[in-house]
């Protein structure tokens, strides 16, 4: 396909404050008080450690989960403010920017207000359909946003939940109610493997729903995503969308996943790349030294040689 999709990941906004998720969760222990009954957490994937800390909160507490999505969305809002590259991102020439960031630094480049909402469908939870219009350019923030608390993705029980809504829109069919009446929405792509030929997805007004039809249709480059295997929704994606090229022959677009790592990879990452690279992925890797100082310059770098026109 001609069109072009980013998936920007936390690391643009690391790039002026080294602020991680392991470090939104330490916070989040402090806020709940957990601290003295979390133990090994550097040892626990984050989905579960976010169950933990949730399961404990409640039974302590009696805390209900949508507070403790609140206090996320605010310290995300008030941790990170736009830096010149998100600037520069949005001069990139492509038809949408997904992001599994949950704050607006993106749209506040150009408004204090977020920008405005240009959601397919209203939803209460996860954000298969909600979407964002900063100056002409659709943002979708995959895992959920901040001005949304209930949307945030971040525990296991989210991911599960959010890949069973994905597999019925793909596979089957999402029902939504608006106005009183009962709506069947299912995915194009549907239609493009039942023809096993191409077909024109981009009429946005009819037939691009979600940000999965953008990622599955289209040349998808992936930035300052660390791609934790927890991400099973992105996983099963990437697996989903190779699986649909080699058994249908239909020509989905490429998907190019940009690293940026200090020096030498360890194992795990090496092995992870290799994983991603059985998956008809293109990876790229970046030598950026030992901090953040030098990722800046390999952000330079990606925008300077990032593809131009369809």
């Amino acid at each position: 396909m001609d069109a072009k999709v980013l998936l920007l990941g936390n690391g643009i906004n690391r790039l002026s404050n080294e602020y991680s998720w392991s470090d939104l969760l330490d916070e989040l222990i402090k806020e709940t008080k957990t601290s003295e009954v979390i133990t090994y957490k550097e040892e626990k994937p984050f989905t579960l450690l976010y169950e933990e800390i949730y399961l404990r909160t409640l039974k302590h507490l009696r805390s209900k989960e949508l507070r403790l999505k609140e206090e996320i969305a605010n310290l995300v809002l008030n941790k990170f403010t736009p830096n010149v590259f998100h600037t520069k991102i949005l001069d990139l020439d492509v038809e949408a920017i997904l992001t599994t960031n949950y704050d607006y630094n993106l749209e506040r480049t150009f408004d204090d207000d977020h920008g405005k909402s240009a959601n397919v469908l209203i939803e209460r939870k996860y954000n298969l359909f909600r979407r964002r219009n900063a100056n002409g350019r659709y943002i979708w923030h995959i895992h959920g946003e901040a001005d949304a608390p209930n949307s945030i993705t971040l525990g296991h029980e989210h991911y599960v939940g959010y890949l069973q809504k994905m597999g019925n829109y793909l596979k089957d069919k999402i029902t939504s109610k608006r106005k009183g009446e009962q709506k069947e929405i299912r995915s194009p792509i549907q239609r493009a493997i039942h023809r096993q030929k191409e077909i024109r997805a981009f009429d946005k007004a009819k037939t691009i729903y979600s940000w999965v039809d953008l990622f599955l249709m289209n040349d998808v480059y992936i930035l300052g995503l660390a791609l934790d295997y927890t991400e099973i929704d992105l996983w099963w994606l990437m697996i989903f969308k190779e699986r649909l090229k080699r058994e249908t022959g239909f020509p989905y677009g490429n998907t190019t996943y940009y690293t940026f790592y200090p020096h030498t990879l360890d194992k795990k990452e090496e092995a992870k790349l290799s994983i991603l690279e059985s998956f008809g992925i293109n990876v790229i890797r970046e030598d950026v030294g030992k901090n953040y100082e030098d990722a800046g310059d390999a952000y330079d770098v990606f925008i300077n040689k990032f593809p131009k026109g369809g």
